[in-house]
C-alpha cells in the first residue's frame, strides 16, 4: 500500500505545482508603449448598420435602448475621410442609456507599419462626455498581448444624418517577441 500512497502524493504534489513555472520563452518580457493616433468616420447607413432593436427610445440618440449596431468605420489619418487610410474599426456597439454604446469591437490595420495587426477594445463609451476612455483588451500581429485604452474626441455630428468623427488617441503596451 504504500507505494500506492507515494504515488498518489506524487500526482497530487504535480497537480497542485504552480502552472506559472511553464515559462513561454517567446517573449522576453520587454514591454513597449506605443501611442497612435488617427480619426474614425462614422457614415450611417454605409458603415453602420442596425441589427437588433427595441422600441424603446432613448432621448436625443439616433438609435433605441438594446440596439445592436455592426460597424465596419473607416480609420485615416487626418481628420477628412479623403485623408490616407490606416485601417478599420470592426465590430458592434450597443446602445445603452442616452449617449452611451458599449463597444465589442477590433481596430484592424490595414496599411504601414502595423498592417494585418488588430487591437480588440472592448467597454463603454459615453458620447456625452468630451474625452471617452476604452478598454484594449488584447490584439494581434504586432499588438499580440496588447493591453491598453483609447481616448476617443467626437470631432463633428450631424444631427441630420448621424454621420460623425472622433479623433483617437490609442496608448497601447506590447511586449515584443525575441
Amino acid at each position: 500500500m504504500a507505494p500506492y500512497s507515494i504515488l498518489l502524493l506524487s500526482l497530487l504534489f504535480l497537480s497542485l505545482s504552480p502552472t506559472f513555472l511553464i515559462a513561454d520563452s517567446s517573449y522576453s518580457g520587454d514591454e513597449e508603449t506605443v501611442h497612435l493616433h488617427f480619426y474614425i468616420h462614422f457614415i450611417e447607413n454605409q458603415t453602420e448598420v442596425v441589427v437588433a432593436k427595441s422600441d424603446i427610445r432613448v432621448p436625443g440618440s439616433f438609435y433605441n435602448f438594446g440596439s445592436i449596431v455592426v460597424v465596419d468605420n473607416p480609420l485615416t489619418e487626418g481628420i477628412n475621410i479623403t485623408s490616407k487610410p490606416v485601417g478599420k474599426v470592426q465590430g458592434l456597439f450597443s446602445v445603452m442609456d442616452s449617449l452611451t454604446v458599449v463597444w465589442s469591437a477590433n481596430i484592424v490595420f490595414t496599411t504601414g507599419q502595423y498592417n494585418g495587426s488588430s487591437l480588440a477594445i472592448l467597454g463603454p463609451d459615453d458620447i456625452t462626455k468630451p474625452v471617452r476612455e476604452v478598454s484594449i483588451v488584447g490584439g494581434s500581429g504586432y499588438f499580440r498581448r496588447a493591453q491598453g485604452h483609447i481616448l476617443l474626441k467626437t470631432v463633428s455630428v450631424d444631427f441630420d444624418t448621424g454621420d460623425a468623427e472622433a479623433e483617437v488617441d490609442v496608448y497601447v503596451d506590447t511586449w515584443r517577441s525575441k
